[in-house]
Protein backbone atom coordinates (compact mmCIF):
# COMPACT_ATOMS: atom_id res chain seq x y z
CA UNK A 1 0.00 0.00 0.00
CA UNK A 2 1.28 3.75 -1.08
CA UNK A 3 1.66 5.99 1.72
CA UNK A 4 0.74 9.84 0.32
CA UNK A 5 1.23 11.11 4.00
CA UNK A 6 5.60 11.74 3.71
CA UNK A 7 4.94 15.59 2.89
CA UNK A 8 3.43 15.79 6.78
CA UNK A 9 5.96 13.78 8.57
CA UNK A 10 7.43 16.70 11.29
CA UNK A 11 11.07 15.11 11.78
CA UNK A 12 12.81 17.65 13.63
CA UNK A 13 16.21 17.71 11.71
CA UNK A 14 17.39 21.01 13.38
CA UNK A 15 17.38 19.22 16.73
CA UNK A 16 18.43 15.92 15.40
CA UNK A 17 22.10 18.11 14.14
CA UNK A 18 22.52 20.05 16.95
CA UNK A 19 22.12 16.82 19.45
CA UNK A 20 25.07 14.89 17.62
CA UNK A 21 26.84 18.07 17.11
CA UNK A 22 26.82 17.98 13.31
CA UNK A 23 25.64 20.95 11.16
CA UNK A 24 23.01 20.99 8.94
CA UNK A 25 24.90 21.79 5.68
CA UNK A 26 27.48 18.76 5.67
CA UNK A 27 28.08 19.06 2.47
CA UNK A 28 30.33 21.96 3.16
CA UNK A 29 28.06 25.20 2.79
CA UNK A 30 27.33 27.29 5.92
CA UNK A 31 29.66 29.43 8.41
CA UNK A 32 30.35 26.66 10.92
CA UNK A 33 32.55 24.46 9.19
CA UNK A 34 35.43 25.16 10.78
CA UNK A 35 33.68 25.49 14.00
CA UNK A 36 32.01 21.52 13.79
CA UNK A 37 35.16 20.23 12.03
CA UNK A 38 36.59 18.99 15.80
CA UNK A 39 33.26 17.95 16.23
CA UNK A 40 32.41 15.53 13.18
CA UNK A 41 36.16 14.22 13.88
CA UNK A 42 35.58 13.64 17.25
CA UNK A 43 31.79 11.92 17.23
CA UNK A 44 32.45 10.08 12.83
CA UNK A 45 33.91 6.93 14.63
CA UNK A 46 31.50 6.38 17.12
CA UNK A 47 28.55 6.66 14.37
CA UNK A 48 30.03 4.65 12.17
CA UNK A 49 30.91 1.86 14.73
CA UNK A 50 27.19 1.96 15.34
CA UNK A 51 26.87 1.68 11.74
CA UNK A 52 28.83 -1.58 11.82
CA UNK A 53 27.38 -3.15 14.95
CA UNK A 54 23.52 -2.60 13.70
CA UNK A 55 24.57 -3.97 9.79
CA UNK A 56 25.94 -7.34 11.30
CA UNK A 57 23.15 -7.93 14.30
CA UNK A 58 21.02 -7.78 11.33
CA UNK A 59 23.15 -10.33 8.89
CA UNK A 60 23.19 -12.04 12.21
CA UNK A 61 19.22 -12.31 12.79
CA UNK A 62 18.87 -13.25 8.98
CA UNK A 63 21.20 -16.01 9.31
CA UNK A 64 19.74 -17.57 12.26
CA UNK A 65 16.21 -17.13 10.81
CA UNK A 66 17.18 -19.03 7.56
CA UNK A 67 19.44 -21.54 9.65
CA UNK A 68 15.98 -22.42 12.06
CA UNK A 69 13.98 -22.21 8.78
CA UNK A 70 16.39 -24.86 7.25
CA UNK A 71 16.76 -26.75 10.29
CA UNK A 72 13.13 -26.99 10.19
CA UNK A 73 12.36 -27.82 7.03
CA UNK A 74 15.27 -31.02 7.84
CA UNK A 75 13.63 -31.83 11.06
CA UNK A 76 9.76 -31.74 9.10
CA UNK A 77 11.08 -34.10 6.76
CA UNK A 78 13.06 -36.64 9.33
CA UNK A 79 9.65 -36.74 10.90
CA UNK A 80 7.36 -37.38 8.35
CA UNK A 81 6.81 -40.83 8.61
CA UNK A 82 5.55 -41.29 4.60
CA UNK A 83 9.09 -39.93 3.38
CA UNK A 84 11.67 -42.01 1.30
CA UNK A 85 14.25 -43.80 3.03
CA UNK A 86 17.40 -44.04 1.89
CA UNK A 87 18.59 -47.26 1.19
CA UNK A 88 22.22 -47.81 0.04
CA UNK A 89 22.26 -51.36 -0.46
CA UNK A 90 18.85 -53.17 -1.37
CA UNK A 91 17.19 -56.45 0.06
CA UNK A 92 14.25 -56.96 -1.39
CA UNK A 93 11.59 -59.48 -2.42
CA UNK A 94 9.24 -59.85 -4.85
CA UNK A 95 5.22 -59.98 -3.75
CA UNK A 96 3.36 -60.90 -7.27
CA UNK A 97 -0.27 -61.06 -7.28
CA UNK A 98 -0.96 -62.74 -10.72
CA UNK A 99 -2.78 -65.68 -9.81
CA UNK A 100 -2.76 -64.87 -5.96
CA UNK A 101 0.72 -66.18 -5.56
CA UNK A 102 1.60 -64.09 -2.37
CA UNK A 103 -1.07 -61.11 -2.12
CA UNK A 104 -3.80 -60.98 -2.21
CA UNK A 105 -4.31 -64.39 -0.88
CA UNK A 106 -7.20 -64.95 -2.80
CA UNK A 107 -9.78 -62.43 -4.36
CA UNK A 108 -12.58 -60.38 -2.54
CA UNK A 109 -10.76 -59.81 0.79
CA UNK A 110 -12.90 -57.31 2.89
CA UNK A 111 -9.99 -53.97 3.70
CA UNK A 112 -9.27 -55.20 7.20
CA UNK A 113 -8.28 -58.58 5.50
CA UNK A 114 -6.57 -56.40 2.86
CA UNK A 115 -4.26 -54.90 5.72
CA UNK A 116 -3.64 -57.42 7.40
CA UNK A 117 -1.84 -59.10 5.18
CA UNK A 118 -0.36 -56.54 3.92
CA UNK A 119 1.17 -55.79 7.81
CA UNK A 120 2.19 -58.99 8.13
CA UNK A 121 4.22 -59.30 4.78
CA UNK A 122 6.31 -56.37 6.27
CA UNK A 123 6.41 -57.84 9.29
CA UNK A 124 8.06 -60.94 7.94
CA UNK A 125 10.23 -58.78 5.16
CA UNK A 126 11.71 -57.02 8.42
CA UNK A 127 12.31 -59.82 10.28
CA UNK A 128 14.14 -61.30 7.86
CA UNK A 129 16.27 -58.46 7.62
CA UNK A 130 14.87 -56.76 4.08
CA UNK A 131 14.57 -53.23 3.44
CA UNK A 132 12.53 -53.40 0.03
CA UNK A 133 8.98 -54.73 -1.22
CA UNK A 134 8.68 -55.34 -5.08
CA UNK A 135 4.85 -55.41 -5.23
CA UNK A 136 3.30 -56.25 -8.66
CA UNK A 137 0.64 -53.98 -8.68
CA UNK A 138 0.10 -54.70 -12.36
CA UNK A 139 0.01 -58.56 -13.44
CA UNK A 140 -1.83 -58.13 -16.54
CA UNK A 141 -3.72 -55.48 -18.40
CA UNK A 142 -5.12 -54.46 -14.60
CA UNK A 143 -4.38 -53.02 -11.69
CA UNK A 144 -4.46 -53.40 -8.02
CA UNK A 145 -4.39 -49.22 -7.42
CA UNK A 146 -7.04 -46.51 -7.77
CA UNK A 147 -6.92 -46.28 -11.75
CA UNK A 148 -8.70 -44.05 -14.23
CA UNK A 149 -7.03 -46.64 -17.24
CA UNK A 150 -7.20 -50.13 -16.16
CA UNK A 151 -9.55 -51.65 -14.87
CA UNK A 152 -9.36 -53.90 -11.04
CA UNK A 153 -7.43 -56.83 -11.22
CA UNK A 154 -9.35 -60.05 -11.02
CA UNK A 155 -7.19 -61.26 -8.62
CA UNK A 156 -8.20 -58.41 -5.98
CA UNK A 157 -11.95 -58.50 -7.22
CA UNK A 158 -14.02 -61.00 -9.17
CA UNK A 159 -17.08 -58.44 -9.99
CA UNK A 160 -14.50 -55.48 -10.68
CA UNK A 161 -15.06 -53.78 -7.34
CA UNK A 162 -12.41 -51.61 -6.28
CA UNK A 163 -12.52 -49.97 -3.33
CA UNK A 164 -9.30 -50.01 -0.43
CA UNK A 165 -6.52 -49.30 -2.06
CA UNK A 166 -4.03 -51.70 -1.89
CA UNK A 167 -1.13 -49.63 -3.19
CA UNK A 168 -1.06 -46.12 -1.50
CA UNK A 169 -1.66 -48.50 1.90
CA UNK A 170 1.26 -50.49 1.03
CA UNK A 171 3.91 -47.42 0.15
CA UNK A 172 2.44 -45.81 3.66
CA UNK A 173 3.51 -48.66 6.05
CA UNK A 174 6.40 -49.63 3.88
CA UNK A 175 7.68 -45.65 4.52
CA UNK A 176 6.56 -45.95 8.15
CA UNK A 177 8.96 -48.62 8.52
CA UNK A 178 11.94 -47.14 6.40
CA UNK A 179 11.32 -49.48 4.18
CA UNK A 180 10.94 -49.02 -0.10
CA UNK A 181 8.27 -49.70 -2.21
CA UNK A 182 9.02 -50.63 -5.98
CA UNK A 183 5.92 -50.61 -8.29
CA UNK A 184 6.52 -54.07 -10.20
CA UNK A 185 4.78 -53.72 -13.68
CA UNK A 186 4.15 -56.45 -16.72
CA UNK A 187 3.41 -53.74 -19.38
CA UNK A 188 2.60 -56.14 -22.46
CA UNK A 189 0.94 -58.78 -20.44
CA UNK A 190 -2.98 -58.05 -21.56
CA UNK A 191 -4.46 -61.54 -19.86
CA UNK A 192 -2.21 -64.85 -18.44
CA UNK A 193 -5.43 -67.07 -18.55
CA UNK A 194 -7.83 -65.57 -20.48
CA UNK A 195 -7.34 -66.40 -24.54
CA UNK A 196 -10.08 -64.38 -25.88
CA UNK A 197 -10.74 -60.25 -26.03
CA UNK A 198 -14.75 -60.82 -25.52
CA UNK A 199 -13.27 -62.50 -21.81
CA UNK A 200 -11.90 -59.15 -21.31
CA UNK A 201 -13.29 -56.55 -19.03
CA UNK A 202 -15.57 -54.01 -20.69
CA UNK A 203 -13.24 -51.27 -19.85
CA UNK A 204 -10.23 -52.62 -20.60
CA UNK A 205 -7.90 -50.26 -22.24
CA UNK A 206 -6.94 -53.39 -24.96
CA UNK A 207 -9.99 -52.76 -26.54
CA UNK A 208 -9.74 -49.40 -27.47
CA UNK A 209 -6.86 -49.77 -29.21
CA UNK A 210 -7.67 -51.51 -32.69
CA UNK A 211 -5.63 -54.71 -32.80
CA UNK A 212 -3.44 -53.94 -30.71
CA UNK A 213 -3.47 -57.17 -28.81
CA UNK A 214 -2.24 -60.89 -30.37
CA UNK A 215 -3.55 -64.16 -28.92
CA UNK A 216 -0.57 -66.60 -28.29
CA UNK A 217 -0.52 -69.96 -26.71
CA UNK A 218 -3.64 -69.47 -25.00
CA UNK A 219 -2.47 -65.93 -23.36
CA UNK A 220 -2.65 -62.44 -24.88
CA UNK A 221 -0.36 -59.60 -25.50
CA UNK A 222 -0.16 -56.13 -26.39
CA UNK A 223 1.77 -55.38 -29.56
CA UNK A 224 4.50 -53.26 -28.54
CA UNK A 225 5.04 -52.46 -32.84
CA UNK A 226 2.04 -50.66 -32.14
CA UNK A 227 2.94 -46.77 -30.84
CA UNK A 228 -0.33 -46.09 -29.17
CA UNK A 229 0.31 -49.38 -27.08
CA UNK A 230 3.47 -47.46 -25.80
CA UNK A 231 2.27 -44.75 -25.31
CA UNK A 232 -0.68 -46.27 -23.07
CA UNK A 233 2.22 -48.29 -21.10
CA UNK A 234 3.57 -44.83 -20.68
CA UNK A 235 0.19 -43.38 -19.93
CA UNK A 236 -0.27 -46.26 -16.59
CA UNK A 237 3.57 -45.52 -15.30
CA UNK A 238 2.88 -42.00 -15.12
CA UNK A 239 -0.57 -42.63 -13.38
CA UNK A 240 1.51 -44.51 -10.68
CA UNK A 241 4.60 -42.00 -10.26
CA UNK A 242 2.16 -38.85 -9.85
CA UNK A 243 -0.55 -40.17 -8.12
CA UNK A 244 1.99 -42.53 -5.25
CA UNK A 245 4.87 -41.87 -3.50
CA UNK A 246 6.85 -45.13 -4.91
CA UNK A 247 10.41 -45.75 -4.85
CA UNK A 248 10.31 -46.81 -8.11
CA UNK A 249 8.68 -48.41 -11.19
CA UNK A 250 10.33 -51.76 -12.46
CA UNK A 251 9.26 -54.45 -14.75
CA UNK A 252 9.86 -57.94 -15.28
CA UNK A 253 10.95 -60.21 -17.91
CA UNK A 254 8.25 -60.28 -19.84
CA UNK A 255 8.57 -58.40 -23.31
CA UNK A 256 7.60 -59.66 -26.29
CA UNK A 257 5.80 -63.58 -24.90
CA UNK A 258 8.75 -66.34 -24.47
CA UNK A 259 8.96 -68.77 -27.49
CA UNK A 260 6.22 -71.67 -27.30
CA UNK A 261 6.60 -74.78 -29.91
CA UNK A 262 3.00 -76.62 -30.08
CA UNK A 263 3.43 -80.26 -30.81
CA UNK A 264 1.50 -81.77 -33.31
CA UNK A 265 -0.49 -85.18 -33.30
CA UNK A 266 2.75 -86.78 -35.59
CA UNK A 267 4.76 -85.85 -32.37
CA UNK A 268 6.43 -83.34 -34.50
CA UNK A 269 7.54 -80.06 -32.81
CA UNK A 270 6.75 -76.35 -34.51
CA UNK A 271 7.15 -72.45 -32.68
CA UNK A 272 3.80 -71.03 -32.61
CA UNK A 273 4.27 -67.63 -34.34
CA UNK A 274 3.57 -64.45 -32.98
CA UNK A 275 1.27 -62.60 -35.27
CA UNK A 276 2.88 -58.86 -35.74
CA UNK A 277 2.97 -59.31 -39.56
CA UNK A 278 0.94 -56.75 -40.48
CA UNK A 279 2.57 -54.33 -38.12
CA UNK A 280 6.22 -55.04 -39.24
CA UNK A 281 4.65 -54.00 -42.96
CA UNK A 282 3.13 -50.87 -41.40
CA UNK A 283 6.01 -49.40 -38.71
CA UNK A 284 8.83 -51.79 -39.78
CA UNK A 285 10.40 -49.76 -43.02
CA UNK A 286 13.30 -48.91 -41.93
CA UNK A 287 14.51 -52.72 -40.58
CA UNK A 288 15.60 -55.36 -42.56
CA UNK A 289 14.46 -58.38 -40.49
CA UNK A 290 11.47 -58.53 -37.86
CA UNK A 291 13.35 -59.43 -34.73
CA UNK A 292 15.51 -56.18 -35.33
CA UNK A 293 12.74 -53.96 -35.56
CA UNK A 294 10.92 -56.21 -32.55
CA UNK A 295 14.13 -55.25 -30.34
CA UNK A 296 13.90 -51.73 -31.23
CA UNK A 297 10.55 -51.92 -30.04
CA UNK A 298 11.35 -52.55 -27.19
CA UNK A 299 14.10 -50.23 -26.81
CA UNK A 300 11.78 -47.50 -27.56
CA UNK A 301 9.81 -48.70 -25.27
CA UNK A 302 11.91 -48.49 -22.32
CA UNK A 303 13.24 -45.20 -23.27
CA UNK A 304 9.89 -43.76 -23.15
CA UNK A 305 9.00 -45.40 -19.61
CA UNK A 306 12.19 -44.00 -18.02
CA UNK A 307 11.65 -40.57 -19.86
CA UNK A 308 8.19 -40.73 -18.36
CA UNK A 309 9.24 -41.50 -15.07
CA UNK A 310 11.97 -38.95 -14.32
CA UNK A 311 9.15 -36.21 -16.61
CA UNK A 312 6.74 -37.17 -13.35
CA UNK A 313 9.01 -37.66 -10.31
CA UNK A 314 12.88 -37.09 -10.55
CA UNK A 315 13.95 -39.34 -7.54
CA UNK A 316 11.42 -41.99 -8.63
CA UNK A 317 13.53 -44.78 -10.00
CA UNK A 318 13.19 -46.99 -13.08
CA UNK A 319 14.69 -50.48 -13.39
CA UNK A 320 13.97 -53.62 -15.15
CA UNK A 321 14.57 -57.34 -13.60
CA UNK A 322 15.52 -58.57 -17.12
CA UNK A 323 16.31 -62.57 -18.04
CA UNK A 324 19.71 -63.43 -16.42
CA UNK A 325 20.91 -63.99 -20.06
CA UNK A 326 21.08 -61.63 -22.23
CA UNK A 327 23.54 -63.37 -24.84
CA UNK A 328 25.71 -66.49 -25.01
CA UNK A 329 29.27 -65.67 -26.09
CA UNK A 330 29.91 -66.48 -29.92
CA UNK A 331 33.33 -65.02 -30.03
CA UNK A 332 32.00 -61.61 -31.18
CA UNK A 333 28.92 -60.37 -29.59
CA UNK A 334 30.66 -59.89 -26.12
CA UNK A 335 27.95 -62.27 -24.28
CA UNK A 336 28.60 -64.82 -21.12
CA UNK A 337 29.98 -67.80 -20.93
CA UNK A 338 26.54 -70.16 -20.91
CA UNK A 339 24.38 -71.85 -23.04
CA UNK A 340 21.07 -71.32 -22.38
CA UNK A 341 18.16 -69.06 -23.76
CA UNK A 342 19.00 -65.55 -24.42
CA UNK A 343 16.60 -62.71 -23.81
CA UNK A 344 18.32 -60.94 -26.79
CA UNK A 345 16.02 -63.19 -29.18
CA UNK A 346 14.18 -64.73 -26.81
CA UNK A 347 11.82 -61.65 -25.83
CA UNK A 348 13.94 -59.48 -28.01
CA UNK A 349 15.00 -57.70 -24.67
CA UNK A 350 18.65 -56.02 -26.00
CA UNK A 351 19.38 -55.14 -21.94
CA UNK A 352 22.80 -53.63 -22.56
CA UNK A 353 21.15 -51.38 -25.06
CA UNK A 354 19.44 -49.49 -22.52
CA UNK A 355 22.14 -49.66 -20.41
CA UNK A 356 24.32 -47.82 -22.77
CA UNK A 357 21.49 -45.29 -23.67
CA UNK A 358 21.23 -44.44 -19.85
CA UNK A 359 17.26 -45.41 -19.92
CA UNK A 360 17.22 -47.38 -16.39
CA UNK A 361 18.61 -46.94 -12.92
CA UNK A 362 19.35 -50.36 -12.13
CA UNK A 363 18.90 -53.75 -13.71
CA UNK A 364 18.16 -57.03 -11.83
CA UNK A 365 19.06 -59.83 -13.88
CA UNK A 366 17.60 -62.88 -12.84
CA UNK A 367 20.84 -65.13 -12.12
CA UNK A 368 17.79 -68.25 -10.79
CA UNK A 369 20.91 -70.90 -11.33
CA UNK A 370 23.28 -72.39 -8.93
CA UNK A 371 27.06 -71.31 -8.30
CA UNK A 372 28.02 -74.41 -10.26
CA UNK A 373 25.51 -74.57 -12.82
CA UNK A 374 27.00 -76.10 -15.73
CA UNK A 375 25.02 -74.31 -18.34
CA UNK A 376 24.52 -71.20 -16.78
CA UNK A 377 26.73 -70.39 -13.65
CA UNK A 378 25.30 -68.25 -10.80
CA UNK A 379 29.18 -66.95 -10.39
CA UNK A 380 29.91 -66.59 -13.97
CA UNK A 381 26.75 -64.42 -14.54
CA UNK A 382 27.27 -62.10 -11.86
CA UNK A 383 30.62 -61.17 -12.40
CA UNK A 384 29.19 -60.72 -16.20
CA UNK A 385 26.71 -58.60 -15.92
CA UNK A 386 28.96 -56.50 -13.09
CA UNK A 387 31.53 -55.57 -15.39
CA UNK A 388 28.93 -54.74 -17.96
CA UNK A 389 27.99 -51.80 -15.96
CA UNK A 390 31.03 -50.63 -14.76
CA UNK A 391 31.13 -47.03 -15.28
CA UNK A 392 27.66 -46.92 -16.70
CA UNK A 393 25.82 -45.19 -13.74
CA UNK A 394 23.52 -47.86 -14.11
CA UNK A 395 23.49 -50.40 -10.69
CA UNK A 396 23.34 -53.52 -10.17
CA UNK A 397 20.50 -55.59 -8.10
CA UNK A 398 20.64 -59.46 -8.68
CA UNK A 399 17.49 -61.42 -8.22
CA UNK A 400 17.70 -64.76 -6.78
CA UNK A 401 15.82 -68.02 -7.11
CA UNK A 402 14.19 -68.27 -3.29
CA UNK A 403 11.81 -70.71 -4.81
CA UNK A 404 13.97 -72.97 -5.76
CA UNK A 405 14.81 -74.64 -2.03
CA UNK A 406 11.86 -76.52 -3.21
CA UNK A 407 14.47 -79.16 -4.05
CA UNK A 408 14.87 -77.85 -7.70
CA UNK A 409 18.73 -76.56 -6.72
CA UNK A 410 21.12 -79.40 -6.42
CA UNK A 411 22.50 -78.86 -3.40
CA UNK A 412 20.00 -76.22 -1.85
CA UNK A 413 21.64 -75.75 1.57
CA UNK A 414 24.41 -72.98 1.60
CA UNK A 415 23.55 -71.85 -2.13
CA UNK A 416 21.81 -68.36 -0.84
CA UNK A 417 24.45 -67.93 1.17
CA UNK A 418 27.08 -68.80 -1.64
CA UNK A 419 25.31 -66.23 -3.68
CA UNK A 420 25.26 -63.36 -1.20
CA UNK A 421 28.64 -63.60 -0.49
CA UNK A 422 29.61 -63.30 -3.96
CA UNK A 423 27.15 -60.44 -4.32
CA UNK A 424 29.44 -58.44 -2.02
CA UNK A 425 32.45 -58.89 -3.70
CA UNK A 426 31.17 -56.99 -6.89
CA UNK A 427 31.92 -53.86 -7.28
CA UNK A 428 28.54 -52.78 -8.73
CA UNK A 429 26.27 -54.83 -7.29
CA UNK A 430 23.94 -52.93 -4.98
CA UNK A 431 21.78 -55.61 -3.74
CA UNK A 432 19.12 -58.40 -3.85
CA UNK A 433 15.66 -59.12 -4.53
CA UNK A 434 14.40 -62.48 -3.54
CA UNK A 435 11.61 -64.37 -5.86
CA UNK A 436 9.39 -64.88 -4.26
CA UNK A 437 7.83 -63.56 -0.82
CA UNK A 438 5.25 -66.81 -0.97
CA UNK A 439 8.18 -68.78 -0.47
CA UNK A 440 10.22 -66.55 2.25
CA UNK A 441 6.82 -66.21 4.28
CA UNK A 442 7.01 -70.93 4.06
CA UNK A 443 11.06 -70.87 4.47
CA UNK A 444 10.92 -73.87 2.00
CA UNK A 445 13.71 -75.47 2.40
CA UNK A 446 14.77 -73.24 4.85
CA UNK A 447 15.87 -70.57 2.47
CA UNK A 448 14.61 -68.22 5.03
CA UNK A 449 16.22 -68.76 7.71
CA UNK A 450 19.20 -68.89 5.49
CA UNK A 451 19.11 -65.40 4.36
CA UNK A 452 18.18 -64.12 7.88
CA UNK A 453 21.31 -65.85 9.35
CA UNK A 454 23.38 -63.75 6.74
CA UNK A 455 21.92 -60.70 6.78
CA UNK A 456 21.78 -60.32 10.84
CA UNK A 457 25.90 -61.76 11.18
CA UNK A 458 26.31 -59.11 8.44
CA UNK A 459 24.97 -56.30 10.56
CA UNK A 460 26.45 -57.99 13.88
CA UNK A 461 30.20 -57.69 12.07
CA UNK A 462 29.31 -53.60 10.31
CA UNK A 463 28.26 -53.02 13.74
CA UNK A 464 31.78 -53.88 15.53
CA UNK A 465 33.82 -52.50 12.91
CA UNK A 466 32.00 -48.98 13.25
CA UNK A 467 32.62 -49.54 17.26
CA UNK A 468 36.09 -50.31 16.39
CA UNK A 469 36.44 -47.29 14.50
CA UNK A 470 35.03 -44.87 16.76
CA UNK A 471 37.58 -46.27 19.67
Amino acid sequence: MTNNNNGNRNYNFNNLNNDIGISRDISGGGNNNNDNSGKIKKYLPIILAAVIVLTLAALAAVLIFKGKENTDENSAADDDPYSRPEISETRGVFVPSVFNLAFPSKPDLSDDELKAEIDSIIKKAKEIGLNSIFFQVRPACDALYDSDIFPTSEYLSTDGERGFDCLEYFVNECHKEKMALHAWINPLRVSASKSDLSELAKDSPALKIENSVVSYAGKLYFDPGIPEVRELVCRGVREICEKYNVDGIIFDDYFYPYKVYTTAEDGTSTLAAFADEKTFETYGGDFSSIDDFRRANINELIKSVYETVKDSDEECLFGVSCFGIWQNINGENGGSHTHGSESYSETYSDTLSWVEGGYVDYVAPQIYWETNNLAASYKVLAKWWDSKLENTGVSLLIAHAAYKYDGTFNPSEGEMTRQLVLNGELSNCKGSIFYSFASLRDNIGGVTDEITKYYAERESAESKDTQSAEN
